[in-house]
C-alpha cells in the first residue's frame, strides 16, 4: 500500500463511548504503522460531536501520541461532523498539499460506505479506504494490542452492517441533493439508536 498521507476517520461515541474510543485507538494505530511505513502525515479532522465530552480529533491525537507520533506528523482540526465532510475536506488537503495518494483508516463494517463519499469527490487512484486490521502484520505489539481490541464482534458486524447498508443508500442520493448531507446525517442519528 503506497501512500504518503494518512487519514483517521472520525467516530461517534454516544452509543458506545467505549467501543468508540477503542475504534479510535485502532485507527490511531493503523495510522502509526501508515507513518513508519511511508506515509508522511495524519490527519484527524473530526470536531466535537452533541453529546461528547472530547472530539475525535482530540481522542485521535492523545492515542498518537501514547504511541509515540512526533506533533509535526499529526494534522488535526476539529470541523467535520460526519464521513462526507472529511471526504471533501480530505479532498481538498490532498490537492492543496500535492498528495500522490491518500490512507483512509475506518472500521472494517463502514470502509464500503467510506469510498462511496470518497470517491465523490476524489479521483480514485488517489485514495485508499482501510481497515485497522489491514495494519496488524506490520503493527508493533502495542498497535496490535489496540488493533485486536477493537476488532468489530459479529454482533457489532451485523448492527452496523444493517445501518451501513441504509446509509450507502442514502449516501449515494445525498452527495447529488441540497442539504441531503444533513438528511442522512439525521438518518445516520435515529438509525443507531433503533439499532441499538
Amino acid at each position: 500500500m503506497k501512500i504518503d498521507a494518512i487519514l483517521v476517520l472520525g467516530k461517534e461515541l454516544n452509543r458506545d463511548e467505549g467501543r468508540g474510543r477503542r475504534e479510535l485507538a485502532a485507527r490511531a494505530a493503523g495510522a502509526s504503522v501508515a507513518l513508519r511505513h511511508g506515509a508522511e502525515i495524519v490527519y484527524t479532522l473530526e470536531a466535537q460531536l452533541r453529546g461528547q465530552e472530547l472530539s475525535g480529533s482530540r481522542i485521535v491525537r492523545e492515542a498518537l501520541a501514547q504511541l509515540g507520533v512526533p506533533d509535526e506528523r499529526i494534522y488535526s482540526r476539529e470541523e467535520t461532523r460526519s464521513t462526507r465532510e472529511e471526504a471533501l475536506l480530505a479532498a481538498a488537503l490532498v490537492a492543496e498539499r500535492g498528495h500522490r495518494r491518500l490512507g483512509v483508516v475506518t472500521a472494517s463494517y463502514h470502509v464500503a460506505r467510506a469510498r462511496i463519499y470518497f470517491a465523490q469527490v476524489m479521483d480514485p487512484r488517489k485514495f485508499e479506504v482501510i481497515a485497522p486490521e489491514n495494519f496488524i502484520q506490520r503493527a508493533s505489539a502495542e498497535e496490535k494490542a489496540l488493533i485486536l481490541a477493537a476488532t468489530p464482534t459479529e454482533e457489532t458486524l451485523e448492527v452496523e452492517g444493517r445501518v451501513e447498508q441504509v446509509l450507502s443508500l442514502l449516501g449515494g442520493v445525498a452527495g447529488r441533493v441540497p442539504l441531503g448531507g444533513r438528511v442522512e446525517m439525521a438518518a445516520a442519528a435515529f438509525l443507531r439508536r433503533v439499532g441499538s
